[in-house]
């Protein structure tokens, strides 16, 4: 019978009742395989045959609609459909055909509808990126597989053999047809202006696969690099006070930092570093820390100029260096099971050369959660002071989540004095001559668990803040306003006594020593040993006593075509422990990358909920 069959814009084709439709061809390759998509050509195929079968064969049409195990396993051998491909092949996992005067028309079935409109749209977000999950999907498969147990053995028969012509189908037309596109890097002929810069990082990578194994596995999620709980009430408070004004707090304000928040930030600074800062010169607002980092290295490097990393460091820094036209270099940590990471300040001297102009300082340190300390950075202050073509960019966004024993001195390598809660950090523009060579970045996400604000800042001399604040209408007009004056809120408020401790800081620090050593419980639990960690959110493990099964070492994928061991053992943990978490060898470099091989970075910015659970699950790891 003639079938009426809606295209999609994007692939003429594909049935309107389908979740979501292929990739439009302009969406780039790395955005397919984040989602586990595959080609467009493919997708096309997929959805032509689909039309092909729900007009000429009821059978084939349920088994679209209600696909059973069997359909799974024909398709996919290892018997398992991932959400997005149970979109292009099932073509809708909650759909029912009711046919209508020699039409298909699809409609939704209602006990899924609600289902979905009850429990609504969730995602897996790592501190990499987010990808958007609908649980609807896999509560309707298991409604429809739970309804093909009851269905006589005829049309079980039927559902089968229908799924089976559709297989010879799929056969055919993938032996005809064309190889689908490549979902690797494209050769560098046709490779966009952004690849070419990024120098091979615009494809898959470990934030995208992890994060597609967490909505796969539902696992418990240890990669997240951001609270899993709502923000303190004082916090809320503040940001419902802000929208609900009227007038002005709803409009832009100054493209360089609402003039109250700046005001504070100053005044906060000028009791961290011990000197009057200027409020508009010497500060910049910007939309979250990463903008911070970017436009400070917009600002400061030019093409072919040396960045130099601590790593492992964080893997945004790798491609901000590039868009900028410079050329990361690497000093690397050495790690002590006993004392966690070391700087050996002789190498860091050694990888200096006329060409470094930036040197990124990350403390506390991000995978680490290495707080350098006074001494340590005062030896990184006379390595600057020997090279006067050297700035520091100070990443300082968790220097607020310091929980390692914070009582020390000054003069034992400890606390700065006007900390304001921040005790045991350093701040490095502080030390003697280093204002004139430091930008220091910061936030208020990590602090307050608002990652979403997106509120974050530059601090330092005018002649360097003054290019930042340059840069910043090129890029946006301003930072949410509501989002700055909430701040101003906040700020104040967290000095002041909160349940039951002297700060709100002081009551954060006490927290996350609880969960950071839950952590380490639930990890020693499987023979996981925790390195040391003084501040952040994160535990590295060295996970050097497990086995990690052949078929995982032998594996690959398009973000880890040369299987290293920690990738393997983090993909054997999501698929068979339930359990998230991310390598450590993407946060170095490629010379170094051996030095990752048995360690894996856990987060534990978890409720203690999450925290049992996952020791729960570690315990259950085999030992060998």
């Amino acid at each position: 019978k003639e079938t009426q069959v809606t295209a999609d814009s994007c692939c003429p084709g594909f049935l309107s009742t389908t979740v979501s439709a292929p990739p439009c061809p302009s969406q780039t390759r790395a955005d397919q395989h984040h989602l586990n998509m595959p080609s467009s050509a493919s997708a096309a195929k997929w959805a032509a045959t689909a039309a092909i079968a729900v007009s000429t064969l009821p059978a084939i049409a349920d088994a679209f609609t209600a696909p059973s195990p069997h359909m799974a396993r024909l398709v996919n051998p290892a018997g398992l459909l991932r959400g997005t491909e149970r979109r292009l092949v099932g073509l809708s996992m909650t759909a029912s055909s009711e046919r209508i005067g020699g039409k298909v028309e699809q409609k939704q079935d209602a006990p899924v509808q609600e289902a979905a409109q009850a429990e609504g749209s969730g995602d897996v977000c790592f501190d990499g990126g987010c990808m958007a999950i609908d649980p609807s999907h896999s509560r309707g498969m298991d409604m429809l597989d739970a309804e093909l147990e009851d269905l006589g053995e005829v049309e079980r028969r039927l559902r089968r053999e229908g799924a089976l012509m559709l297989l010879e189908k799929l056969r055919a037309q993938e032996s005809s047809a064309p190889p689908a596109a490549s979902l690797e890097s494209p050769p560098p002929k046709e490779q966009s202006i952004i690849a070419k810069r990024l120098a091979g990082r615009s494809g898959p990578t470990v934030w995208s696969e992890f994060g597609a194994l967490a909505a796969e596995t539902k696992g418990i999620n240890l990669g997240q690099g951001f609270p899993n709980w709502s923000p303190p009430d004082f916090v809320v408070e503040a940001a419902v006070q802000a929208v609900s004004k009227g007038g002005a707090a709803h409009q832009y304000t100054r493209t360089a930092g609402h003039p109250p928040l700046c005001a504070l930030l100053a005044a906060r600074y000028s009791m961290h570093l011990g000197r009057t800062v200027i409020p508009d010169s010497e500060v910049a607002v910007t939309v979250g820390a990463s903008q911070a980092l970017f436009l400070t290295l917009q600002t400061l490097v030019e093409q072919g100029d040396e960045v130099l990393l601590l790593e492992p460091f964080f893997d945004l820094y790798i491609g901000q260096i590039r868009l900028a036209g410079g050329t990361p270099t690497y000093c690397p940590l050495q790690p002590n099971s006993s004392k966690g990471f070391e700087l050996d300040i002789d190498l860091l001297r050694s990888k200096i050369t006329p060409k470094t102009k930036v040197l990124i300082l990350n403390s506390p340190h991000n995978p680490t959660g290495k707080v350098f300390n006074k001494d340590e950075m005062e030896a990184i202050a006379q390595v600057v002071r020997e090279n006067p073509q050297i700035t520091v960019v100070s990443d300082e966004v968790y220097k607020y989540v310091i929980h390692s024993d914070a009582s020390a001195k000054p003069e034992d390598g400890g606390a700065d004095a006007g900390s304001l809660g921040s005790e045991g950090h350093v701040h490095f523009a502080k030390l003697d001559g280093m204002w004139d060579r430091t930008l220091t970045v910061s936030s208020a996400g990590k602090t307050f668990s608002v990652t979403g604000w997106q509120v974050g800042w530059v601090i330092g001399p005018s002649r360097m803040v003054r290019d930042v604040q340059t840069m910043l209408p090129f890029v946006q007009f301003c930072a949410s306003t509501p989002m700055q004056e909430a701040l101003v809120s906040v700020l104040k408020h967290a000095d002041q006594p909160y349940k039951g401790e002297e700060t709100y800081y002081d009551w954060l620090r006490k927290g996350y020593v609880a969960k950071r050593d839950a952590l380490a419980a639930a990890m020693r639990s499987a023979g996981i040993e925790p390195m040391q960690s003084e501040g952040g959110f994160f535990l590295v493990g060295d996970t050097s006593s497990l086995t990690v099964p052949d078929k995982y070492m032998q594996d690959t994928t398009p973000a880890m075509p040369s299987m290293t061991r920690d990738w393997a053992l983090c993909r054997w943990f999501a698929l068979e422990h339930g359990i998230v978490a991310i390598p450590c060898s993407p946060f170095y470099s490629p010379e170094n990358r051996e030095l990752g091989k048995d360690l894996v970075r856990f987060a534990f910015c978890k409720t203690d909920d999450t925290l049992q659970e996952a020791y729960d699950a570690f315990s259950k790891i085999p030992q060998h």
